[in-house]
Order: structure tokens, then C-alpha cells, then sequence
């Protein structure tokens, strides 16, 4: 009886570091924090598109263009902005049915 007693305390520790070690990352992980922000696609007549971002971190009150170089960056059409916003770690999603170019935006927090 004692044996086996030894053997199950022996085998509960032994696997308890490990379930340990695993459990404080993935809560984390769940824990962490979503950033929120909303993105305006502005269309140019047939000539591409603007993106105005309001990322929840940069205050970006004017509404200001998003900017690369000390330019408006321009994209060739709506798509190409969502990519772009996918490639920068953005969960997009329409954000009213009124309008078809704001887009509310989610990703963890940097």
C-alpha cells in the first residue's frame, strides 16, 4: 500500500511542473488585451484610395491621412488597403451597414 502510495505521489509531482509551466503562458495569452480602432477608406474618383486610421493608441484627432515618408500613402483600390491593414496584425470587420468604407479594427495589444 505504502508502495503504491509513493508511486502516485512520485508521478503527480513529476507532471505537475510541466502542467505548470504551460498554464501561466496560456493564460496569459488569453488574457492579453485587445487593441480597437476604426479605419475610413476614402476613394479618389477612380484614382485609388486614402486610409484614415484611428489606431486607440495615436491620437489622430483631425482625422489626419495615414502617412508614409511625409505622404498620404496611396493604395490602388478598397482591397488593397484591407491588406494592408491584415498585414499590420488587424482583424477587420465592417463596421456599420451604412457605410461601405469604415471598417472597425481589432488586434492584441502591442
Amino acid at each position: 500500500m505504502f508502495s503504491r502510495l509513493l508511486l502516485l505521489l512520485l508521478l503527480t509531482s513529476a507532471a505537475t511542473p510541466a502542467v505548470l509551466a504551460q498554464s501561466p503562458s496560456a493564460t496569459l495569452a488569453a488574457a492579453a488585451p485587445a487593441q480597437y480602432g476604426v479605419a475610413y477608406v476614402t476613394f479618389l474618383g477612380g484614382a485609388g484610395c486614402k486610409l484614415t486610421l484611428q489606431d486607440g493608441v495615436t491620437p489622430n484627432p483631425k482625422l489626419k491621412r495615414y502617412e508614409e515618408n511625409g505622404r498620404d500613402k496611396e493604395f490602388a483600390d478598397e482591397a488593397a488597403v484591407l491588406n494592408f491593414l491584415a498585414a499590420q496584425g488587424w482583424e477587420v470587420m465592417p463596421y456599420s451597414n451604412e457605410e461601405r468604407n469604415r471598417y472597425f479594427l481589432k488586434r492584441r495589444a502591442r
